[in-house]
C-alpha cells in the first residue's frame, strides 16, 4: 500500500478564490460531502469537520491546522472522529494542499500522507481515494463558480 495520496488539479480561478474554497465553511459543505469546518487556519487550531444532525454539530473528522500561508499552503492532520481507532498522534494523517498560480489559473496539489503507520490504513487510504474522486471535481467546480 501507497503512504501517501498525490493529486493535482487545474482551476480556473486565482490562488485567491482555490484559497477561499479551501478555507470557507461555506464552500467547504458544497463539495465536502456537506461538512463544514469553522477554522481560523492558523497553526496550533483546531480544525475540525463536522456536519449538522437534529441542529446538533457532529465531528465527523477532527483535525489542527500545522502550517498556514494564505494563498499558497494549508496542512493540516486529520483524524476519524467517530471511529473505533485509537484518538493518538500516530493515528492522524496529515492533509498539505499547495496552490500555485499559472496566469489565470492555478495548480492545486494535494497530498495525504501517514497511510503505512496510522491504525487501519489500508481502509483509510482506499476511502479516502474514492472520496476524492468525487470531492476533487465538485472543489474545483465551486472554485471557478
Amino acid at each position: 500500500m501507497e503512504n501517501k495520496i498525490e493529486l493535482k488539479t487545474t482551476i480556473h480561478a486565482t490562488p485567491e478564490k482555490v484559497w477561499e474554497t479551501l478555507t470557507n465553511p461555506d464552500k467547504i459543505e458544497k463539495y465536502m460531502f456537506g461538512a463544514r469546518c469553522d477554522s481560523n487556519w492558523k497553526p496550533g487550531s483546531k480544525s475540525n469537520f463536522y456536519v449538522k444532525q437534529d441542529d446538533k454539530e457532529v465531528t465527523v473528522v477532527k483535525g489542527e491546522v500545522i502550517r498556514s500561508e494564505e494563498n499558497r499552503l494549508l496542512e493540516y492532520t486529520l483524524f476519524p472522529a467517530n471511529s473505533d481507532i485509537e484518538d493518538i498522534p500516530e493515528n492522524y494523517i496529515v492533509a498539505i494542499f499547495e496552490l500555485e498560480e499559472d496566469g489565470d489559473e492555478t495548480h492545486l496539489y494535494v497530498t495525504q500522507k501517514g497511510y503505512s503507520y496510522v491504525e487501519n490504513g489500508k481502509e483509510r487510504y482506499i476511502d479516502t481515494m474514492k472520496g476524492w474522486k468525487v470531492a476533487l471535481p465538485m472543489l474545483k467546480e465551486v472554485a471557478e463558480e
